[in-house]
């Protein structure tokens, strides 16, 4: 499940930095980061007598890692059940369809895990609760022993935060080893890490879905950026242009956030392309950011 570096250059108030960045739209299954987290989590289960092949999975997502479940499970066998609040892209629904998956579409995340917690009280269902399970975290020491081979920079490391798998899965083993600084991403719009409460909807998919989920490494946060929906959006779509790398919002966020730490070889990633996006505002080409129109991105090595 290796995926490529990318040491991409850019030019932000007229200073040339670098920004790392592992492109886990590359993920053989289901092109994007939760492929890591997925797999891991249904092997242990497996591993541990957990589940068997009569098991039916179950998860409350708002797209990847269901997405990323189901193709687990189509491998393995198992039906799997998918909690999903409706306002999430209409492609993540599609998909989610034609792969055959039981779909149970709710008006609220808050929704979903109760229609979860319902389903659970058969003890046929297993659920993966990826908001609090630490093999969530666990899955991503594949990603850092990954990074150790292509660079030797380390200086810190973003991302935005979901379920907290991600920044505490590679956050905790970069601050461990090398003292890197860690900073978390928010939407501006929610603010939720930063102020332990969520002040609206956003337009980040994958980030910030209500509530701070228990994987969330507080303790190891050096700082947190509220990143603005519209920045993410038109980076997203500048990288796209400009170096041809077709990334989804929450990339968009990831680089934005990467820019404004000013520091040179930061590493972060891309969780998933923009095939899920197509209906969403990263097309929207009336969206501007004055952020956007100041980054200027020259170029990219790939180290494989």
């Amino acid at each position: 499940m290796k995926t490529p570096l990318y040491k991409i250059y850019y030019k932000y108030k007229e200073d040339m930095k670098m920004i790392q960045i592992k492109d886990e739209s590359k993920n053989i299954i289901s092109n994007s980061i939760k492929d890591r987290p997925a797999k891991f989590i249904i092997d242990e289960a497996y591993q541990n007598n957990l589940i068997n092949k009569d098991s039916i999975i179950c998860e409350v997502t708002s797209g990847n890692m269901g997405i990323a479940l189901a193709n687990v499970c189509k491998l393995y066998g198992n039906k799997i059940i998918i909690c999903m609040p409706k306002f999430v892209s209409k492609e993540r629904i599609d998909i989610l369809n034609k792969l055959n998956v039981e779909l149970i579409l709710t008006d609220s995340f808050e929704e979903a895990f109760q229609k979860a917690n319902e389903i659970s009280v058969n003890k046929n269902i297993y659920l993966t609760k990826q908001f609090e399970n630490i093999n969530n975290a666990d899955s991503y020491n594949t990603l850092v022993d990954e990074i150790k081979l292509q660079t030797d920079l380390y200086p810190a490391f973003i991302c935005g935060v979901g379920t907290g798998g991600t920044i505490n899965g590679i956050g905790t083993r970069l601050k461990n080893s090398y003292n890197t600084k860690i900073f978390a991403i928010e939407p501006l719009q929610t603010k939720l890490l930063s102020t332990g409460i969520s002040h609206g909807p956003h337009k980040i998919e994958g980030l910030s879905d209500g509530f701070i989920p228990s994987l969330y490494p507080k303790e190891i946060i050096d700082d947190i950026y509220s990143i603005d929906e519209n920045d993410a959006i038109c980076i997203a779509r500048k990288l796209n242009k400009e170096l041809n790398l077709p990334v989804g919002i929450s990339s968009g966020a990831n680089v934005v956030g990467a820019i404004l730490t000013g520091i040179d070889g930061i590493i972060t990633v891309f969780p998933d392309n923009n095939s899920k996006y197509l209906s969403t505002d990263l097309f929207n080409e009336q969206i501007k950011s004055d952020f956007a129109e100041e980054v200027e991105f020259l170029y990219y090595d790939i180290i494989e």
